[in-house]
């Protein structure tokens, strides 16, 4: 199953086509999705941001750049997502929580189920790669799990305490170590949950460098956390699902001409077959 990071491509869409025609996002999401799925040819599902984030709320500085419909218009971005289930895609998005954490709320629940691909380039995602879990962007092109170590230097297994000690700073997660330091720590002391709050015997100056940031390494584990513990049970799609009548009505009140022509249906009849078949597969999360 595909678990598409969907501001991806949204984004991929804005820049391609901006300036161009009236609906960039509505009139080309859904052709990206269905040449994605056609030539992948297996189930999927997108991912996308709420407006409101919690961990926005807890550390401002968290990824603080402009969300897709701050470019594109809200008015655009909403008729993507209703078009989007109209035709068929299966789509997550949910107050409160960013598109990762319910990605790898899903992921987590058909681990051992599904063999997964993870259509992303954020290296959050590498902790949750697996034997049968494997991610794919255009940036780095396919990662597997045996590739973690070379990219990043530690294992999945170690990817979030890596990144809490290291910093990200295209995420805005401040950097309490620098990376050969952060490797070498969890090297010899593991994960930070097991130590952070202990009185570590270690060389005094990375000691005082862990004292005086600890609190900022505990939110950044949270902030950049996905474990099953960490990002709990995935919500239930967005309803809206497989209504064509209401893609057409979109296309008329927006006037996008080939959502209203009678050649929608064929179209965008796989977007709807593969859509079937992922909630079937997704019955494992109820």
């Amino acid at each position: 199953m595909q678990l598409i990071d969907a501001g991806m491509i949204a984004f991929a869409a804005w820049h391609a086509l901006k300036g161009r025609v009236q609906w960039p996002l509505t009139f080309q999401v859904p052709r990206m999705l269905r040449k994605l799925v056609t030539e992948a040819g297996g189930t999927y599902a997108l991912f996308w941001n709420a407006e409101q984030q919690w961990k926005r709320e807890r550390w401002p500085a968290y990824r603080d750049r402009p969300e897709i419909w701050d470019h594109a218009g809200r008015e655009d971005y909403e008729a993507m997502l209703a078009t989007l289930s109209a035709l068929g895609a299966v789509q997550y998005r949910a107050d409160g929580r960013e598109a990762d954490e319910i990605l790898a709320a899903v992921a987590h629940r058909l681990a051992g189920v599904e063999e997964i691909l993870i259509r992303s380039d954020d290296k959050d995602f590498m902790q949750l790669l697996s034997g049968s879990t494997r991610m794919e962007g255009r940036v780095r092109g396919t990662v597997r799990f045996s590739d973690v170590k070379g990219i990043l230097g530690v294992t999945p297994a170690f990817v979030a305490d890596f990144l809490a000690l290291a910093g990200d700073p295209v995420d805005g997660i401040p950097r309490i170590l620098s990376p050969a330091t952060a490797r070498r720590l969890i090297e010899t002391r593991g994960h930070v949950r097991d130590w952070i709050d202990r009185d570590l015997r270690i060389d005094p100056r990375l000691k005082a460098a862990i004292e005086a940031g600890r609190d900022q390494l505990k939110l950044n584990l949270e902030l950049v956390d996905l474990s099953a513990e960490a990002v709990g049970k995935p919500p239930a799609p967005m309803e809206g699902w497989g209504d064509l009548a209401a893609a057409r009505a979109i296309g008329k009140r927006l006037g996008i001409t080939w959502l209203t022509e009678n050649g929608v249906a064929d179209e965008f009849a796989v977007l709807r077959a593969w859509g079937a078949k992922t909630r079937e597969r997704l019955r494992v999360l109820e």
